[in-house]
């Protein structure tokens, strides 16, 4: 049985004192816990239960670890609901809907919490997740998911329908955020927001649909000034090294990357991008968005003071529309900024339209000096540049007709 949940023995004091203050109240009726309902028609469970101190005064490395390890173990075997049976490689335990409930508690850990391969159907949030700034190893995940590399089976997924809202990381600048590893549908928000990461805020590894959704990532805080603090900025706030995975409706207000899309068939929604004090520009190797790699959708992005980089790969085969640029820091307005394109060759398959430019521009950096570009059947078309009047009607397109002859247009 769960520790502590007879509120008719010698332990029902302790239970009480060690509660968030804001549930003394309610606990001390003996009535259920809030948002916590145990036995056998519900699985909620709380870290302080198993000796955490949500008020992040002590460490609750061990507590938090115990409690995703209580509602894993509430896994029923080979039920089949999950995948496994058939190929014989799990079977992925069903963890019966079992949540850790932070219950608005603020928890110092030392070390990452990790959730296991072949686990699914589990929920961790509603609270905030600290890493102690002298004991946590330098730039390790505050959350892992899975183990990077290690799943060989279909789809690259090990787990599925796990799921972290209302979530608050701080990495206390020693720690990077979470890391997923080999998932099938896991969402990240709404609510999250991931701070003071040193190395990424998100990464995410094979797999396929992880969704974050309303979520703000900062490796410092908005009003940081780097200049003044004659420090760099290091991080990614998030990372994509894998297929299918999605990216909506979330903000990232420091980082040295913003969005890195190194998978194809990624889309990235409604994401805006931008620095303390619009001062990005700053930095020679800032980017708002980094697209090295082909296949990915952009709808709706917001280039704010920055860059969005199409290198390699990323020249290719990749959509980005309705999206916004404006607003490059006082005194960095001729540094280059908006979209630009790095490469000699350009396409197959890029498309750029129907996106404002407030300031910015589209801009092309050949990789070898001299070289101008070769363009191939890609679409540049109907973007607005309101500081000069300035549009693109089409540039540079390429059709085939009867699949015989091939016709160009330039405008």
């Amino acid at each position: 049985s769960l520790p502590g949940f007879s509120f008719h023995d010698q332990r029902v004091q302790r239970l009480v004192s060690s509660a968030p203050r804001r549930l003394r109240s309610t606990l001390s009726k003996e009535h259920e816990i809030p948002r916590a309902p145990h036995g056998n028609a519900g699985l909620r469970v709380a870290p302080w239960q198993f000796g955490a101190d949500p008020h992040g005064q002590n460490d609750s490395s061990d507590a938090l670890q115990m409690s995703v390890d209580y509602c894993v173990n509430q896994s029923l075997m080979n039920r089949g609901v999950f995948p496994g049976l058939e190929d014989d490689w799990g079977p992925v335990r069903d963890a019966g809907g079992c949540i850790v409930d932070l219950d608005g508690g603020e928890y110092l850990i030392s070390k990452p919490i990790r959730f296991p391969e072949f686990v699914a159907n589990m929920e961790f949030g509603y609270g905030s997740i600290v890493a102690d700034s002298k004991m946590f190893p330098a730039g390790a995940f505050l959350l892992v998911v899975g183990v990077n590399g290690s799943c060989q089976f279909p789809q690259g997924s090990c787990n599925m329908d796990l799921n972290f809202p209302d979530v608050f990381l701080d990495g206390s600048n020693v720690a990077s955020g979470m890391q997923i590893n080999n998932v099938m549908g896991t969402t990240v928000g709404p609510g999250g927001y991931f701070l003071n990461f040193t190395t990424y805020g998100l990464q995410i590894n094979n797999g396929h649909e992880v969704m974050m959704e309303r979520c703000w990532l900062g490796e410092t805080n908005f009003d940081y000034k780097f200049a003044k603090h004659k420090t760099l900025p290091r991080a990614t706030a998030i990372q994509i090294n894998g297929n299918d995975h999605y990216i909506l409706n979330t903000i990232i207000f420091s980082s040295k990357v913003g969005v890195q899309v190194n998978g194809a068939a990624d889309v990235i929604k409604g994401v805006h991008v931008w620095f303390p004090l619009n001062q990005a520009l700053a930095f020679n190797d800032t980017m708002a968005f980094h697209v090295p790699s082909s296949g990915n959708r952009f709808d709706g992005c917001y280039i704010d003071g920055g860059r969005a980089v199409f290198e390699g790969d990323g020249l290719q085969q990749n959509l980005w529309t309705n999206g916004f640029e404006c607003c490059a820091g006082r005194g960095l307005e001729q540094v280059p900024h908006g979209i630009i394109l790095r490469g000699n060759t350009i396409g197959p398959g890029l498309q750029i339209f129907g996106n404002m430019f407030n300031g910015g521009s589209i801009t092309h950096e050949t990789a070898s000096a001299g070289k101008h570009p070769v363009v191939l059947d890609s679409r540049i078309s109907h973007n607005s540049f309101s500081d000069t009047g300035r549009h693109t009607q089409v540039s540079q397109s390429l059709t085939q007709e009867h699949a015989t002859w091939w016709k160009f247009d330039f405008c």
